[in-house]
């Protein structure tokens, strides 16, 4: 009796190279095919490189599971992303229509009882809002997580420039990497040398103080010549 031949899936490379309308007629599966062929070479490559050597590597049916899921999850990380946005901006809106100190600060004591989050939670979400629509930040290239979000807004102007020169501003970016970013140009700033600096401080201040007295004896002295000249 002969073993039934094991089916093979479609290798990556094959499914690179395939284009939708070389699909047979007879194909029962020419949508599947063409879902796998639309997706980016970096996420194929990226599937051959994790699972190279394991029979997942040519199996049509998991391989096409990954990318559903992929699929399913940026799109829904693209969603979140859009969420905490416009929460962010709704309740700037409704912070705005709130006039008096006191109107404010109740609402802020009794948040949870009208919202399903935290105070402190919603004043993130209205920093993000805020440096968004201020555009110090694009909604493009705003991270899919509202803390990695909240961490970018706090950057002053100069520092979220090399960020993004880093490549940290954008949608995939996570909060623990912009945490470490922070971290190191803290520890860049902790190399200047403040006991010089605060020389230097000291010396100006001494010089400053000199130039004054100066001016006033100079101020004095052109009073006296003027009494002189005008007798």
């Amino acid at each position: 009796m002969n073993k039934p031949t094991p089916k093979r899936g479609v290798s990556l490379r094959t499914l690179q190279g395939l284009d939708a309308d070389d699909i047979p007629a007879f194909d029962a599966r020419p949508e599947e095919l063409h879902n796998l062929t639309t997706v980016s070479s970096e996420t194929l490559e990226t599937i051959s490189d994790v699972f190279a050597g394991t029979e997942l590597a040519t199996d049509e049916v998991r391989i096409r599971v990954i990318l559903d899921t992929q699929r399913a999850v940026n799109s829904a990380w693209e969603k979140a992303a859009r969420s905490f946005l416009e929460i962010g901006r709704a309740l700037n809106t409704l912070e705005n229509t709130l006039f008096s100190r006191e109107e404010k600060n109740r609402l802020k004591a009794s948040f949870q009882r009208f919202f399903p989050f935290s105070e402190p939670v919603a004043s993130q979400l209205k920093r993000i809002a805020l440096v968004v629509d201020s555009g110090r930040i694009e909604e493009g290239a705003l991270p899919g997580s509202y803390s990695a979000a909240y961490q970018l807004s706090l950057m002053p102007p100069e520092e979220l420039d090399v960020a993004r020169e880093h490549g940290l501003v954008a949608p995939n970016v996570s909060r623990s990497a912009i945490i470490a970013f922070r971290k190191s140009r803290k520890r860049e700033i902790s190399h200047v040398d403040f006991a010089a600096l605060s020389a230097e401080a000291r010396r100006l201040k001494s010089t400053r103080r000199q130039m004054l007295e100066q001016l006033v004896a100079i101020r004095a002295r052109l009073i006296e010549i003027k009494e002189l000249l005008d007798e």
